[in-house]
């Protein structure tokens, strides 16, 4: 993004692994994906309160509860602003009586043992009485009984074996799906930019300034993308009527066979103020590029992605909007007014797992600080693939965010400058290692050409082609781990 509209909170940072734990060249080894599991348990109390978790390295991924009677309540806080970002996995399921005369709660959940040998349930209660947990696995119908728990004090636990719980397989549609390699792009350069209107690092000089409506420059681009490896790219947009669009017009001119596109909205550009406008800028998108044949589709449907969700009609700096899930239902329903169904993936820093109730899939262009890109990755991708098992639908899809390194400290008006070092490409492999570990959908290089905040791996002076010549390498690799 432009310095004028991205956040500090994009940094990226190296992962807590080691480099040699990915070494250049590397064959890629088939990863063991976490297996996900979906069982139904059934509590029954007199006391005011039960509280049920797992314990690590098993996790609660993600689940949907039913109580009664009326004043009775089962929720799962789910990975949400709330949540500590160590504690995904580790959120319980809890039942409240409301008040009410003791608590039935019925709780539908995805769960995965990690390496572990056998999930281990831990109960609670609050008040006096007696539970009862009876717990099933539902991966396939009939139901399957695997524990039946009774707790007389306040704490007890319990534990499944994971070769019996995952006797008739993991639950179906939970798989990784085939990988998809994707850069954001930007086509907004013109050759004043080069000379200091959109300043870069010292380090990080274009050796060919350009302009982004040059149709050479385009199919330089293009050529470039396809050698480094990737599926396609993921075009900035800012909306109709604007020199970026030209922009666009031209680049879908000159695209090859099989090399795909998708849109970036930007969600702090004037275009998209509120939530008629941003209907109506989509409107016109999808009916200008969504037949166009190289547009990415998902499950035949067109993919918009779009930046900072939970920031959308606010301003650049501000707080996040507490309505935003709502704000997006309206443009969905506005766009099916229309006709249109694209496969919307949002961006969410931090992510909250409610997102996926309003978008089919969600990314983080960047995460927030140390150890945040492993744990970022590994929850998502969970949850993602959880999400229909345990709330009905289809598989949700989660893109991860890989970054060569970043640096905005030459940038004006930043109210927090952000340095990470690229450290010779070890950062980039790290980030790379990561996401295919996770079993992400999608590897998001961010960026190709996002020169400012130095996240480009187009080529400079510095250090030339080694960062296209890593993502072909790093793409192999993220691609060959499905196999």
């Amino acid at each position: 993004m432009i310095a004028a509209v991205r956040t500090t909170s994009a940094l990226l940072v190296a992962l807590a692994v080691s480099v040699s734990t990915w070494p250049p060249g590397a064959e890629a080894e088939a990863p063991t994906w976490d297996p996900i599991h979906v069982i139904r348990i059934a509590v029954r109390s007199s006391a005011d309160q039960v509280r049920l978790g797992v314990a690590k390295p098993a996790a609660l991924i993600e689940a949907e509860g039913r109580a009664g009677p009326r004043r009775a309540s089962a929720d799962f806080e789910g990975l949400n602003r709330a949540a500590a970002p160590r504690d995904f996995g580790g959120q319980p399921l809890v039942a409240r009586s409301g008040g009410a005369k003791g608590i039935r709660a019925t709780f539908v959940a995805a769960v995965t043992p990690g390496d572990g040998a056998a999930i281990r349930f831990t109960t609670s209660t609050r008040g006096r009485g007696k539970t009862s947990v009876i717990v099933h696995e539902v991966n396939q119908l009939p139901p399957r009984l695997l524990a039946r728990h009774e707790q007389p004090l306040s704490r007890g636990s319990f534990a499944v074996d994971s070769q019996v719980l995952g006797a008739r397989g993991a639950a179906p549609g939970t798989e990784p799906l085939p990988p998809k390699v994707l850069a954001f792009y930007y086509q907004w350069y013109r050759p004043s930019d080069w000379g200091g209107e959109k300043p870069t690092a010292e380090y990080n000089q274009n050796p060919l300034p350009y302009d982004s409506g040059d149709p050479v420059t385009i199919e330089r681009h293009l050529l470039q993308a396809r050698e480094a490896g990737l599926d396609g790219l993921i075009v900035s947009w800012l909306g109709m009527r604007t020199q970026e669009e030209r922009n666009l017009e031209r680049l879908t001119g000159l695209l090859p066979e099989g090399f795909q596109f998708a849109l970036y909205l930007e969600t702090f550009y004037p275009a998209f103020g509120s939530k008629k406008a941003i209907v109506g800028e989509l409107n016109h998108a999808l009916n200008k590029y969504g037949a166009h044949p190289n547009y990415l589709r998902i499950d035949g449907r067109p993919v918009v992605y779009a930046f900072s969700t939970l920031h959308v009609l606010k301003r650049f700096g501000s707080t996040w909007n507490p309505d935003y899930l709502d704000v997006w239902r309206g443009v969905k329903k506005g766009l099916a007014k229309k006709g249109h169904d694209p496969f919307m993936i949002g961006e969410g820093r931090p992510f909250e797992t409610r997102a996926f109730s309003v978008f089919d899939g969600m990314h983080a262009y960047g995460t927030r600080g140390p150890g945040w890109t492993e744990w970022l990755n590994s929850s998502m991708s969970l949850v993602a693939r959880a999400w229909g098992a345990v709330h009905g639908g289809p598989r949700r899809v989660y893109g991860a965010s890989i970054i060569p390194g970043y640096d905005d400290r030459h940038l004006p008006g930043r109210p927090v400058h952000a340095y990470q070092p690229r450290e010779n490409g070890s950062l980039y492999r790290q980030q790379w290692a990561s996401a295919t570990r996770s079993g992400a959908d999608q590897a998001l290089v961010v960026s190709f050409n996002e020169w400012p905040e130095t996240t480009n791996i187009e080529p400079n002076r510095e250090w030339g082609n080694l960062y296209l010549d890593l993502t072909a390498e790093m793409a192999a690799v993220f691609r060959a781990s499905r196999s």
